[in-house]
């Protein structure tokens, strides 16, 4: 399944080249944090490429990493996350100028820990690795800096990662082998963004 999913993001990068001459590149690096949603405190790491089709789509791939903490009083929630997503990018006055909406799919790896019940005496504690597809959609804006090929690009992610819910149990002792089943916080996720860009 996974190599699957990974040669179908293959398949969508290569028919996306193919489909018209490029006149620009762009690396973007920069970071965000899920600031806006409710207990939940993060910071976000990402590089990407975006290589101009036509004179309003681009060519967008990203490789990102995530550290997050979930604390609502009564479930605490310590993750990492890193993937890959490729997609495009559509820009309105063309050039990769000025506005833009994005849209990407991608393959994530998940790391979790997490406590259930926290200070009660039913709490529990366990852990969870998965690998996910995820689905992102960004808007935001590119700022050319006049006189060079550097622009700056504020902007709002909103996705959803499609996770299992299956997890170990890790405490206490007479629990470990029980089922497990818990769905981490950040399934659904908004931030914004700050990246820099480099033409190329």
């Amino acid at each position: 399944m996974k190599n699957s999913f990974e040669q179908c993001l293959v398949f969508i990068s290569v028919g996306m080249f193919s489909s018209g001459a490029s006149s620009a590149e762009f690396i973007n690096l920069g970071f965000g944090g899920l600031n806006p949603m409710a207990h939940c405190s993060a910071q976000v790491l990402m590089l990407e490429y975006e290589h101009q089709l036509t004179t309003t789509t681009a060519f967008l791939a990203r490789g990102s990493g995530v550290s997050y903490r979930y604390d609502n009083g009564r479930y605490l929630e310590d993750g990492r996350l890193r993937g890959m997503d490729v997609g495009a990018r559509y820009y309105p006055a063309g050039s990769m100028q000025g506005l833009f909406v994005g849209g990407t799919i991608g393959y994530w790896n998940q790391d979790q820990t997490f406590t259930q019940y926290e200070s009660t005496p039913g709490q529990w504690q366990g852990k969870a690795s998965h690998t996910s597809p995820r689905l992102n959609i960004d808007i935001g804006d590119r700022i050319t800096i006049e006189g060079s090929k550097f622009s700056i690009m504020p902007e709002v992610n909103i996705g959803k990662f499609f996770m299992s819910s299956s997890c170990d149990v890790t405490a206490p002792s007479a629990m470990i082998g029980t089922p497990c089943n818990q769905k981490s916080e950040v399934n659904y996720y908004i931030f914004v963004g700050l990246l820099v860009g480099l033409e190329f």
